[in-house]
């Protein structure tokens, strides 16, 4: 009996590594008015950035429903494996109270569900930490403890060039998106423990990047030994000047690019830039 990895799409896990570690991917659902779209499934990054540039109104975000995840859980089963369920905070959707709802419908033993507390490279990261337990021929049990126990150590933050999709997907008060709108500034969101907060603001996508790198020195944080990640929305060049200024300087293991799908999207909007790792 082998351990299969289920995630959900805000992960936004490159396809690269769900194919090589044969993970199993659940798509959220982007709602552009009267048009539904599953996420990375019938929604590309490059077609959602380019839908939401032309769209009248904000696109909207739906949870995976538990008949989704009955389907996808019983399907594992069926081929002899157990489920281990890793997925965005259950402050942020009701995704993973959809997972643990089909647990309790199939009534299987051989269910694992983890509420990650964090979303997309945050995430992300954790999974990572999964399939390293896995290919290590840990047990279930085994993998679940471990897990609970480092994912208070996900560090996950991002520069985002508004907040007012943060805002209008009700991740942030209006109150704490206006200071978005002043004086060019750029807020430095972070999330923890399930909450997304600004932490702090800069002036300009540049000071961005100089923000990172400060911020890495700051916190002492060792990323010889780490896999970083390092995420965009629309902002590759950004992204390859933020690799360029931290790859050398800190030695670090191994980097991963990728560009946030449609749904993080949504809550984040163009122009983000962020970084994220396991500092254990």
């Amino acid at each position: 009996m082998g351990i299969r990895i289920v995630i959900d799409s805000t992960s936004d896990v490159t396809q690269e590594i769900i194919e090589k570690h044969n993970l199993k991917m659940v798509p959220l659902t982007v709602n552009f008015g009267d048009e539904s779209y599953l996420d990375k499934v019938e929604l590309t990054a490059s077609m959602f950035f380019e839908k939401l540039t032309k769209a009248e109104k904000s696109p909207t975000t739906s949870q995976v429903s538990p008949g989704t995840f009955v389907e996808a859980f019983s399907e594992i089963l069926l081929e002899g494996d157990q489920v281990l369920g890793i997925f965005l905070a259950s402050e942020l959707s009701g995704t993973y109270d959809s997972a643990r709802m089909a647990k309790d419908m199939i009534g299987s033993d051989d269910i694992r569900i983890i509420d990650s507390k964090s979303v997309c490279l945050g995430a992300f990261a954790l999974i990572l930490e999964a399939i390293e337990l896995v290919n290590q021929n840990k047990n279930i049990d085994e993998i679940v403890e471990e897990l609970e126990n480092v994912k208070g150590k996900i560090v996950a933050v991002a520069g985002v060039d508004t907040l007012k999709y943060l805002e209008k997907g009700g991740r942030l008060s209006k109150s704490q998106a206006v200071i978005g709108s002043l004086l060019n500034i750029k807020p430095i969101i972070g999330i923890k423990d399930g909450a997304v907060s600004v932490i702090d603001k800069v002036r300009g996508k540049n000071k961005t990047i100089k923000w990172f790198d400060e911020w890495i020195g700051k916190n002492n944080f060792d990323l010889s030994n780490k896999i970083v990640l390092l995420f965009h929305g629309q902002s590759y060049d950004q992204l390859q000047i933020l690799r360029k200024t931290i790859e050398e300087k800190y030695k670090i293991k191994n980097i991963i690019e990728q560009e946030i799908g449609a749904v993080i999207g949504t809550h984040a909007g163009p122009g983000v830039l962020g970084i994220g790792f396991l500092n254990k």
